[in-house]
């Protein structure tokens, strides 16, 4: 019995797919219906014995002349402007799916398993870039790689897609005993189809503790080092500035200073924009981890030690998102500093994909950037979450502002100098000759 008539928004190579996993797998409960599609030469054309019959700004009236029940984005390129399109042409409860996630594109899966419902990394505006998983595959292969702060959102991503490459041994360095746990379960129950996985090793540690960081690289034949801990919520820091210090800037001193003990010739320093020009405690902290990572740099004609810049993450702990979501959930106003504000948004799994792409291309001493894309209102990013939930922004749930917090910016930027940026040879790499 048929329970849903789909139509697939995108008649490339993913929407065809689609169609035939669905023929294939002999579901009796999906007919797909129709594709639509703004390519002007597929216009009324038959593909996989489905017709193309308009564009998705004729989607109102298609939904309704065919008896649409619900519609998928098949486009793995898909940006902002087709989600938002598509959200605001139909009902807002009306069930709208996309395939695949930013994720699944980056690890090469295509396959209705991942169809899933739209959520706001759909809504950042970012064109997909797919990293050269060949490229990092080659370069970890048989290495150990040390990850500090590895229980968090950035550090734990890293875990993850280094578990699914060919290096040889993951130490795994946290404070947060809670996260590391919960890490090392999630882990266990990976069933990926893949023939032999990196051994990890976990220590509960603070790269404060310069004698138990010591404890952990002796022994254990590091080769890359990712240091990915530190104290990142602005106006926190700004009420507590020399914990910022003493984890942000001496925290690094100490792995840099183990990491030349020991002749640790890669070692990979995770940044922020907000060290860029700093206004805050958090950025000043930031960039002083830069600078001495160039320092170290300068110790061995052997080294490769960089840095990787960028922004925020789209569901990092304590970040915007997750404060949205709660306040959407407990019927509240959602409360934003400034509607001026924009800041720049990443997925967690791209940004950790191009930081490991940037590793394996960086040279000594050298500042990596990751692009951005476009700058993103906070003020719309509030209005699409509200959406995404069948709500109607400053109707059913009000947006407040509540003024900009200390040590905060209206706006972020990634470069001291946007004329002295050098392409790297990789999509959405850049290196800052600062």
């Amino acid at each position: 019995m048929i329970k849903h008539r789909l139509l697939i928004i995108g008649a490339g190579i993913a929407g065809q797919e689609v169609v035939r996993q669905i023929k294939n797998s002999g579901r009796k409960d999906i007919k797909v219906v129709a594709f639509v599609d703004d390519d002007e030469t597929k216009q009324n054309t038959t593909i996989e014995s489905i017709v193309v019959k308009g564009k998705i700004s004729d989607l109102p009236k298609i939904v309704k002349t065919e008896q649409i029940s619900q519609v998928l984005i098949s486009t793995p390129s898909v940006n902002k402007g087709i989600v938002t399109r598509v959200s605001e042409l139909l009902p807002p409860n009306f069930p709208k799916k996309i395939l695949p996630s930013i994720s699944s594109v980056i690890l090469g899966r295509v396959d209705m398993s991942y169809v899933r419902d739209i959520d706001l990394s759909d809504l950042i505006g970012r064109p997909l870039v797919k990293a050269n998983q060949e490229l990092i595959l080659k370069k970890t292969e048989g290495k150990t790689f040390l990850i500090t702060g590895g229980a968090g959102s950035i550090g734990s991503e890293i875990v993850r897609q280094l578990y699914d490459s060919k290096a040889k041994n993951l130490v795994i360095v946290d404070a947060w005993e809670e996260g590391v746990f919960n890490l090392l379960e999630e882990l266990k129950s990976v069933t990926h189809n893949i023939s032999s996985r990196p051994k990890i090793t976990a220590f509960i540690g603070n790269i404060r503790d310069g004698k138990r960081l010591e404890e952990i690289i002796k022994p254990n034949s590091i080769d890359v080092i990712i240091h990915a801990a530190a104290y990142k919520h602005v106006p926190l820091m700004e009420d507590n500035p020399t914990e910022a210090e003493k984890t942000n800037y001496f925290g690094t001193r100490n792995i840099l200073k183990l990491a030349s003990k020991y002749k640790i010739n890669e070692f990979v320093l995770i940044s922020t924009d907000k060290a860029v020009n700093p206004s805050s405690i958090m950025g000043k902290t930031k960039r002083k981890a830069e600078l001495l990572m160039k320092k170290y740099s300068k110790k061995s004609k052997y080294n490769r030690y960089c840095a990787v810049r960028f922004g925020n993450v789209l569901n990092s702990s304590g970040s915007v998102v997750p404060k949205f979501l709660k306040q959407i959930n407990s019927n509240l106003p959602l409360t934003i500093t400034d509607k001026r504000m924009t800041r720049y948004f990443m997925s967690i799994p791209e940004a950790v994909s191009l930081v490991l792409l940037s590793w394996t291309i960086a040279k000594n001493g050298q500042i990596l950037l990751l692009d951005m894309g476009q700058p993103i209102k906070i003020v719309d990013l509030a209005k699409n979450l509200i959406r995404l939930h069948g709500l109607e922004p400053n109707k059913d749930i009000d947006i407040i502002e509540v003024g900009i917090r200390p040590g905060e910016k209206l706006y972020e930027e990634l470069s001291y100098d946007q004329n002295k940026l050098k392409v790297s040879g990789m999509d959405r790499i850049f290196i800052a000759e600062e």
